[in-house]
């Protein structure tokens, strides 16, 4: 066994084992305002938008690890006929007729909510980088690869429908509230410290306009290429880009379309308004409040911000939002429409290829 292939199984346990089941996970960090490279590619990976570069996958979730144990957990059993069952009104077949019943993984994939699948939607983006390298290099052009961390990756799984910042325990409240204030700070001492060229970036600007534009002609072919090789074909790329988001979308859709989930919201807004907290909902809260200490990082915003979170961690707990949100997502992706069955099965099965390729391009994170 080779050292790349020794660091393939190594990684693979991280993937498997590592990322602690329960327990407090790091919050992510603060959608500013301002632009920023990394920021930026970050976020709009994680919603399927494109890049800055142009010509570049929207992919940028985070550094990942790949092995053949992390494809063999994902790969599941197509979806299986279940007994005659109501399915969600919005995912179900003509609205209320019985689904097709999802296997665990498959319901992993729909809802998000595990840590590895989000670890191997990054290893796609960087084994795509990788092979973008690889063909211009080969071209006799420089490209500098951008990649992800695995725990950047990992902590997308934690986040709730309606509930921003759900991630963020107690004593970090306790110390830092949201986070609202140490970055509104950052960026009044650093206005644009987010909106400096990485190293790509800036080579590309440092070529004549004539060879940037032979450079550009020259790196949409070879992602185009490496998006081939990498999720099997340009198809199956857009799946990933947009067609996970859009099938989460819908499952999101369905959750809010459910009683249950307003009426938790209400819960939680009575539980705030008790304590002298007027938001009608986490995301309002976030919006407002967000937005006066970013804007003003004064010590009485900080204050603010402390109080409203740690009261806010509170009444979740008190009215169990986190845990009534996310079986309600359980719930309503057990059972799902044929057409939305299968779409799960395809994103699958071309996270499967790319884990695969990945290795064959000894990408590990």
């Amino acid at each position: 066994m080779n050292i790349a292939d020794e660091r393939l199984r190594a990684a693979a346990r991280e993937a498997a084992h590592v990322f602690p089941t329960g327990g407090e996970l790091p919050p992510l960090r603060l959608p500013e305002r301002i632009g920023g490279q990394q920021r930026i590619r970050i976020r709009a990976a994680m919603s399927g938008i494109g890049r800055n570069r142009t010509w570049l996958s929207p992919l940028a979730a985070a550094a990942a690890v790949a092995a053949v144990a992390v494809a063999a957990a994902l790969i599941a059993p197509g979806a299986q006929s279940g007994p005659p069952a109501k399915s969600s009104g919005v995912l179900g077949e003509h609205g209320n007729g019985p689904g097709v019943k999802l296997t665990p993984p498959q319901i992993a994939v729909l809802t998000g909510t595990t840590k590895r699948t989000w670890v191997v939607y990054a290893l796609a983006d960087n084994a795509t980088q990788t092979a973008i390298q690889r063909c211009m290099h080969a071209h006799g052009r420089v490209f500098y690869p951008f990649f992800q961390r695995t725990a950047e990756a990992a902590t997308m799984a934690t986040l709730v429908l309606g509930v921003p910042g759900a991630a963020i325990g107690l004593a970090a409240r306790e110390a830092h509230g949201y986070g609202f204030y140490s970055h509104g700070v950052q960026h009044a001492r650093h206005p644009n410290a987010g909106d400096r060229p990485d190293r790509e970036d800036k080579y590309v600007l440092s070529l004549p306009p004539k060879t940037r534009q032979r450079y550009t002609m020259a790196a949409r072919g070879c992602t185009a290429a490496a998006r081939r090789q990498v999720y099997g074909s340009q198809a199956d790329f857009t799946l990933i880009v947009s067609g996970w988001t859009q099938v989460q979308a819908q499952l999101n859709g369905a959750v809010q379309a459910d009683p249950a989930f307003p009426a938790v919201i209400a819960k939680w807004a009575a539980c705030m308004t008790a304590h002298g907290y007027n938001y009608r909902s986490p995301e309002n809260l976030w919006n407002r409040l967000s937005t006066r200490v970013y804007d003003t990082p004064t010590r009485a915003n900080r204050a603010l911000e402390i109080r409203t979170a740690v009261q806010d961690y509170r009444c979740s707990r008190a009215v169990q939002l986190v845990t009534t949100i996310k079986a309600l997502q359980a719930r309503h992706a057990r059972y799902v429409s044929n057409a939305l069955a299968r779409k799960v099965a395809r994103i699958i099965h071309v996270f499967a290829h790319a884990l695969n390729e990945a290795r064959g391009l000894h990408v590990v994170g």
